[in-house]
């Protein structure tokens, strides 16, 4: 039996007999919604592994399409520097100073590049959302 299997039954439980066997409102009210929340950790621990696998699947995807979209050598180096940073560290944290140095260097990407290399960004960061928005559904 897995944890999520484990907590899916104690909601199970909860739902099902505790409930109602309590007289009490706030009580009952309380182990009904102490059955949702272990039924959402129990969906987030059995989808874990998927969506680690995702995550890392779309970064490897987005960086390959990032390199695509700069093209020949002439763009700017700190945003070469920063696709490196997170190709390195494949963090949060550097998606977001990749974000940061994309603006700081929009004159120097142009509108058309700037738009596609923040657009593509915005394609995995929203495959990122909707996977975790599975979870709490």
């Amino acid at each position: 039996m897995t944890d999520g299997d484990l907590l899916q039954r104690i909601a199970q439980i909860l739902r099902r007999d505790i409930g109602p066997a309590v007289d009490a409102e706030y009580p009952r009210t309380q182990a009904f919604m102490a059955a949702v929340v272990l039924q959402k950790v129990s969906r987030h621990l059995a989808l874990a592994g998927d969506h680690a696998a995702a995550e890392k699947a779309d970064l490897t995807v987005l960086l390959a399409d990032l390199r695509g979209l700069l093209g020949d050598g002439n763009a700017p180096a700190p945003v070469r520097a920063a696709i490196d940073g997170l190709a390195q560290t494949r963090e949060n944290a550097a998606l977001c100073r990749l974000i940061e140095t994309l603006y700081a260097a929009r004159p120097a990407l142009g509108e058309a590049r700037f738009a596609a290399l923040l657009g593509r960004i915005r394609q995995t960061l929203r495959r990122s959302v909707d996977r975790r928005m599975a979870v709490a559904g």
